[in-house]
């Protein structure tokens, strides 16, 4: 990634105060994580499984470590008409605006009723 683009992420995150840096986002949001990532894993197959006969649609970071291949490939099995891309050198944030994202959104969008 260029470091233009990282720069420019870093803008959006963070903005200088007379402490230093201040995150642009409420913190809390780790804490749910956190609290998420500590509790046994549910089984979200029957909540995704509620969805047939809706459009969906996933794009994966081809680097992510919390969504995996195995996964989308399960949710493309169960949803046939599932939307997926997968986006190359991103972690499990892709930033939308790469063209399999764009591609992605712009199929869902097209998808709804």
């Amino acid at each position: 990634m260029p470091t233009s683009r990282w720069l420019e992420e870093a803008q959006k995150h963070a903005k200088p105060s007379a402490e230093g840096l201040q995150i642009t986002y409420d913190p809390a949001l780790r804490d749910s994580f956190d609290a998420a990532m500590a509790a046994p894993a549910g089984d979200a197959w029957p909540l995704f499984d509620a969805c047939a006969g809706l459009p969906m649609a996933v794009i994966r970071g081809a680097n992510s470590d919390l969504l995996s291949a195995q996964t989308v490939a399960e949710m493309s099995r169960r949803h046939p008409g599932l939307i997926a891309a997968e986006v190359p050198d991103r972690a499990h944030v892709p930033y939308l605006d790469e063209p399999e994202s764009i591609a992605a959104l712009t199929a869902f969008q097209k998808a709804l009723p």
